[in-house]
């Protein structure tokens, strides 16, 4: 008979890991949300009368710093947070597709930025209060999407690119 026994490895156990059944469950929901995110954002593209609002921008104004020394590190500055969190929602008020029946893909474009702002805090299922401000982000978090934004608003992308941009953000982050 065998007194000893090799021990399982760590993660054989660890009830923390998603089993395969359920990885491939997660998995296939995220495919499905994403598919039905590009899917409402290609039918707003082909059906918009036009943007939200035209965003003028002339080269003379643009910097190569658009923050200045005052904003370096990742202490609280509110008053960075406020502005950089109106920008965004502007910019992105100008440049997603206007109307009520693309109210769905608004929302999930504006739930994926709110989730970085707040630091991964998501929006409820039901309503109800949140607990996070997304106007009180983490100067470093604003500063990204904003960059991310701008660049999308540039470039005049569709719902769907800035929806990947902000999810690639929180990837990054791990609040995905």
């Amino acid at each position: 008979m065998k007194d000893t026994y090799d021990l399982p490895n760590e993660d054989e156990f660890d009830e923390n890991q998603p089993h395969d059944s359920e990885k491939q469950e997660s998995d296939a929901q995220e495919l499905d949300f994403l598919a039905r995110l590009k899917r409402l954002s290609d039918d707003a593209q082909e059906e918009a009368e036009g943007r939200q609002g035209a965003f003028a921008f002339s080269p003379e104004e643009a910097q190569d710093e658009p923050f200045g020394a005052e904003f370096a590190g990742d202490q609280h500055n509110q008053k960075e947070s406020y502005d950089l969190n109106y920008a965004i929602r502007r910019l992105l008020m100008q440049g997603l597709p206007r109307g009520e029946e693309n109210k769905d893909l608004r929302q999930m474009v504006y739930d994926e930025k709110n989730l970085l702002l707040r630091d991964g805090v998501d929006r409820p299922a039901g309503g109800g209060t949140i607990g996070a401000d997304s106007r009180q982000a983490k100067p470093s978090l604003a500063r990204a999407a904003y960059v991310k934004t701008q660049a999308w608003a540039d470039r005049a992308g569709s719902a769907y690119d800035i929806f990947l941009e902000y999810y690639d953000l929180n990837k990054q982050m791990r609040f995905r």
